[in-house]
C-alpha cells in the first residue's frame, strides 16, 4: 500500500519534473504538450471526419511536415512562423527569427533545407539520401535540449546536448499560453545568445565540416575554421579581432557601413547568462550559425549575406571579422 507521505512525495517529484521539463525544450513538452494539438481521439476532429484521414497514429495530417506546418506556416499568429514569408517578426527587434525560414514542402530550396524532397545530405561523408522532415531535427514530444533539438539527429548513437541556460541563452521565454507578441519576441534572432555545443550538433549530420586540415598559404585551411577564437594565434589569422569587437566600419550596417549587415551570431565561450553570452569580445568564436541560418533564408546556402548572389554586400559578413 502506498502511504499518504509517499503519495505526496511522488506528486511533488512529478510537479518538479514538469516544472523542469517545461523550461528545458520550452515548448511541446510537459505542460505545453496538449495531445489534441496533433492527434484526434477517435478518427474525427470536433465530430467531423478529417478529409483523407484518419492518418497514422491518429495524426491530424498525413505527414509530419504537413502537421508541423499546419501551425507554423503563419496561419497561427501565436506559433513561431518557419515558412516564407514570415511577417510575424516584422515588429521584433531583429525582424527575423533565429533560424530563418523554409520554402513550402516539396519545393527545391537553394536558400536552405528542402522539406520532403529526396536529396543527398550535403557535407556528409556517406551522402545519405533522405527526405527531410521536421522530426529529423526536433523531438516532436519534446526533450531537454534547446528548441527540442534531437540528441542523435544522425542516428549514430550520439547523446548531443544543447542545453538552454548552459549552451544557449535567451532573454525571454515564449508566453504560456502563447501570444503573438510573446512568440515573435522569444524566437527573434536578437533574443538568442550562444555559448557552446551548437557546431557539434550540426556536424553530427554534416560530418565533413569536422575535417579542416591545413592547406597551402594564404588559405592555411581547406575550409573555414569553426569554434576557434577570432583572436587565436594562428600562423596568420587574417582577422581583425578589434574591428569585430568594436562593430564599426566595414561589414557592420549598424556601425556605419551602408553595404553592411547586422552583427553575425557568435559563440561566447565565457557566457554564463544571456547578457554575457551576447557580449562581443575579441575571443568570440565563429560557428555554423555565424554564416548559415538553421532553416534557411533569402540567400543561397542559407547564408546571412548574399555571398553567392553578389552585389555591394557580398563580402559584408567576411568583413566583420577580417576587415580587408
Amino acid at each position: 500500500m502506498i502511504t499518504m507521505t509517499r503519495t505526496i512525495g511522488l506528486m511533488a517529484t512529478l510537479v518538479l519534473w514538469l516544472a523542469v521539463s517545461a523550461t528545458a525544450g520550452q515548448w511541446h513538452i510537459a505542460g505545453s504538450l496538449p495531445c489534441n494539438d496533433c492527434h484526434v481521439g477517435h478518427g474525427t476532429e470536433g465530430g467531423q471526419e478529417i478529409p483523407g484521414g484518419p492518418f497514422s497514429a491518429l495524426l491530424k495530417k498525413n505527414t509530419v511536415n504537413e502537421l508541423c506546418l499546419s501551425c507554423h506556416d503563419g496561419t497561427d499568429p501565436t506559433a513561431p512562423d518557419v515558412l516564407s514569408p514570415t511577417p510575424m517578426y516584422s515588429s521584433s527587434p531583429a525582424k527575423e527569427s533565429s533560424a530563418g525560414f523554409f520554402l513550402s514542402v516539396l519545393t527545391m530550396n537553394a536558400g536552405g533545407h528542402d522539406l520532403g524532397l529526396p536529396a543527398a545530405t550535403p557535407l556528409q561523408a556517406a551522402g545519405v539520401t533522405m527526405e527531410l522532415q521536421c522530426s529529423n531535427c526536433h523531438a516532436v514530444h519534446g526533450n531537454a535540449n534547446y528548441r527540442n533539438l534531437l540528441e542523435d539527429p544522425a542516428g549514430a548513437g550520439s547523446a548531443l546536448e544543447v542545453l538552454l541556460g548552459r549552451d544557449v541563452f535567451t532573454a525571454r521565454d515564449p508566453d504560456n499560453p502563447p501570444t503573438a507578441s510573446g512568440s515573435a519576441g522569444a524566437y527573434d534572432r536578437s533574443n538568442v545568445a550562444y555559448a557552446a555545443n551548437y557546431s557539434a550538433w550540426c556536424a553530427s549530420c554534416h560530418d565533413l565540416v569536422r575535417f579542416n586540415t591545413q592547406s597551402a598559404p594564404p588559405a592555411h585551411f581547406n575550409g573555414h575554421p569553426s569554434d576557434i577564437a577570432i583572436n587565436q594565434a594562428l600562423p596568420d589569422s587574417h582577422t581583425d579581432a578589434t574591428h569585430w569587437r568594436m562593430g564599426t566600419g566595414a561589414g557592420f550596417v549598424d556601425g556605419g557601413d551602408a553595404a553592411g549587415i547586422p552583427r553575425l551570431p557568435f559563440v561566447n565561450s565565457q557566457g554564463t547568462d544571456f547578457t554575457t553570452a551576447a557580449t562581443p569580445l575579441e575571443s568570440n568564436h565563429v560557428f555554423c550559425l555565424s554564416c548559415h541560418k538553421a532553416h534557411g533564408g533569402p540567400n543561397t546556402n542559407a547564408m546571412h549575406w548574399p555571398y553567392v548572389e553578389g552585389g555591394s554586400s557580398f563580402i559584408s559578413g567576411c568583413q566583420q571579422c577580417h576587415n580587408k
